[in-house]
């Protein structure tokens, strides 16, 4: 019996290895395989959209992550517009930066989405349309040229979707 004791305290660091290695292992797939089982981070800006990580701004120190280079070149010419409509970009600032970056002075644009790309969120220094006598604005030029080839379509598909309260007044 004595024996059989010696025999498995010899193995004992082996086994300990076999079972970190597993350990990690299993780490290691649970951290590859956090997106699939929590959900990749969305985009601000694309709400439907993972972020990718080499697409980013940077401001006041903060690296502020999007899905593409279309958001990145809409939030950087808007930032303060978007701190302020996006509550989660709101989150990453203090009040104190919010006031440093404009954010306080900004008013916000009634309609919120791009009425042909409705996950996307407009700003004030997008395309526009005048319809009916109210503005609409657009995510992109591509998304202008398309309202323009049937603006009663879109405008009815947008308002069934509730993307132009401008036009429920």
């Amino acid at each position: 019996m004595e024996n059989r004791m010696k025999s498995l305290n010899s193995f004992s660091p082996l086994i300990k290895l076999r079972d970190m290695k597993i350990a990690l292992s299993t780490l290691f797939l649970a951290l590859l395989m956090q997106p699939a089982l929590f959900g990749a981070e969305k985009c601000a800006l694309m709400k439907d959209d993972d972020i990718d990580p080499e697409e980013y701004s940077e401001v006041m120190g903060k690296k502020i992550e999007f899905c593409c280079g279309s958001c990145v070149k809409a939030f950087d010419k808007a930032t303060a517009y978007y701190i302020k409509a996006v509550p989660a970009l709101a989150a990453k600032f203090s009040d104190a930066e919010k006031k440093e970056l404009g954010v306080d002075k900004v008013e916000l644009l009634e309609q919120r989405y791009c009425p042909i790309y409705p996950d996307r969120i407009v700003n004030p220094e997008c395309k526009t349309e005048e319809y009916n006598g109210k503005t609409v604005y657009f995510w992109s030029s591509s998304a202008q040229r398309k309202w323009k080839k049937d603006p009663e379509g879109y405008f009815k598909k947008a308002m069934e979707a509730g993307l132009l309260p401008q036009f429920k007044s």
